[in-house]
């Protein structure tokens, strides 16, 4: 048979309990910042890396014979593409 009554419990015994809880909440959130400064560090860390990196493959992209050679046929390109048309305005003016 069950009583309408709650099961009583003293206060103190419900601030101890409050104030373990309490207490491994702060450890478990020191733990967590302690981790999350570990995983913070590392990508800022692999951040830097890939800026030096890609800087770097820029440079050398920019540097490099056949990137040169490349941008040179390209102009080419335009130049004879303009040269084109600039012969067939002057034949259709004709």
């Amino acid at each position: 048979m069950e009583t309408v009554y709650q099961k009583y419990k003293p206060a103190h015994e419900i601030l101890i309990e409050y104030y373990t809880f309490n207490d491994l909440r702060y450890l478990i959130k020191k733990e967590w910042e302690a981790e999350d400064e570990k995983y913070e560090t590392q990508c800022k860390k692999l951040y830097k890396e890939y800026e030096e990196a890609a800087k770097r493959e820029i440079q050398r992209e920019e540097n490099s014979k056949s990137a040169r050679v490349a941008r040179k046929l390209e102009q080419l390109k335009l130049t004879s593409e303009l040269v084109d048309k600039i012969k067939l305005r002057q034949e259709l003016k004709k």
